[in-house]
């Protein structure tokens, strides 16, 4: 049967249906509405966005999310995630909408009680992950405007890093501590060779990149064959 069996009902736009015993997420404008859980839908309606949550934990965490959140930041939250799946970047979307649902709820949230974290590595971000960036900043001006707030430069870096993360086989920890070894490599040179670094100038961008590639070389086993090194 070429149909959805609706198997719980988030919100307006976000409905869970199962098919050929997987659990899907599917999203579109008042999809919705006026449903209920037992009820078929046909799958020639118009559906925006098919996410398949093959996994249980995937599954809770992403209803449990879902009640955490009113339409209007869920809308948010689907706007983010159409830009960035739209855009000419190839990601996982079934890890980045779980990510990405989680990390704009609780953003949002923190804006709101005024409790803003300070993200040390945008500079490093947006050298290293330039196109990441730009897309994280059309997400960053759709969530102020739905959402009405002013989210800081250092949100823009956090998801740029979500985006990355979903583009490149690293994880968010991988590059966190990729921004680790660059932060610290510039604190040793600024504090203990004294020697001031310009983060805006090309010699700053090819040193960061040098430490990307270091860590494909690392990560890859490559070794560097050159007699004059």
């Amino acid at each position: 049967m070429n149909a959805y069996l609706i198997t719980k009902v988030l919100n307006n736009n976000v409905i869970i249906c199962t098919k050929a015993q997987q659990e899907f997420v599917l999203i579109a404008k008042g999809i919705g509405f006026n449903k209920k859980s037992g009820m078929i839908l046909e799958d020639n309606q118009a559906i925006e966005k098919v996410y398949i949550l093959d996994q249980k934990s995937q599954q809770d965490h992403y209803k449990t999310l879902m009640e955490l959140a009113d339409d209007t930041l869920i809308q948010a939250v689907i706007d983010a995630v159409n830009i960035i799946t739209n855009a000419v970047m190839k990601v996982d979307n079934q890890k980045l909408v779980i990510s990405l649902t989680d990390h704009i709820i609780f953003a949002y949230k923190r804006l709101k009680q005024n409790q803003l974290i300070n993200n040390p590595f945008v500079e490093e971000t947006k050298q290293l992950y330039s196109e990441a960036y730009e897309i994280a900043e059309e997400v960053i001006e759709r969530l102020n405007h739905v959402l009405d707030v002013n989210f800081p430069e250092d949100e823009i870096g956090f998801i740029a890093l979500h985006i990355a993360s979903n583009t490149e086989s690293l994880s968010m920890r991988e590059m966190d501590l990729i921004n680790r070894l660059i932060n610290k490599s510039i604190f040793i040179l600024e504090h203990d060779l004294k020697h001031e670094i310009d983060k805006t100038s090309i010699q700053y961008q090819r040193f960061i990149r040098h430490i990307q590639f270091l860590r494909l070389f690392v990560n890859n086993g490559w070794s560097i064959k050159n007699e004059y090194i």
